[in-house]
């Protein structure tokens, strides 16, 4: 299993996480994508990588639905309620990242079961417990930069410690303006 994360900073919010799928503790590949970017709103997930599949096809399916309904991009709570469904109906976790009624770009974590968290960082998957450490006790007044590159540190550490998470990193980013 891989390792994905979220912190919300000063200049936004930033996912991330690696591009390994291993099973059994055989690495499958080291290429396969757990950071999705549907323009306006991002989104992450990991768990058994059909799972993990159906879950972008069916979570862009709605953000692309929502979008050509409403000429607008689907708003935080709205992603969340959305994720949460699939994400409970396939048992994957996931983050995901949008702005909130007052167009502030946040974070949500969404457990295998559904459950939604409102923490301003996630660390979800096999490495988890090593990156939380570093995002408890960073800095989170920095710009998207500074987000990004923290989110990378975090994986790094969790890589040289985990055999399920890989040192090749996507990451998607929502700013401000």
């Amino acid at each position: 299993m891989a390792t994905i994360l979220g912190v919300e900073v000063d200049g936004g919010a930033v996912l991330a996480g690696d591009r390994l799928r291993s099973e059994g503790g055989t690495v499958e590949t080291e290429n396969e994508r757990y950071v999705f970017d549907f323009d306006e709103v991002g989104a992450a997930a990991v768990g058994d990588g059909g799972d993990v599949e159906e879950f972008e096809r069916r979570l862009r399916s709605e953000v692309r639905d929502h979008e050509t309904r409403d000429d607008d991009p689907m708003a935080l709570t709205r992603l969340a309620s959305v994720a949460s469904d699939l994400a409970g109906e396939l048992g994957v976790e996931a983050v995901v990242a949008a702005r909130d009624e007052d167009g502030v770009p946040r974070i949500r974590a969404i457990g295998a079961d559904g459950g939604v968290r409102t923490d301003p960082t996630a660390a979800l998957g096999s490495g988890a417990q090593f990156a939380v450490g570093i995002l408890d006790g960073a800095d989170r007044n920095v710009d998207l930069d500074a987000g990004e590159r923290l989110l990378r540190d975090a994986l790094d550490t969790a890589a040289e410690r985990d055999t399920g998470t890989g040192e090749e990193v996507d990451a998607y980013r929502l700013g401000d303006g």
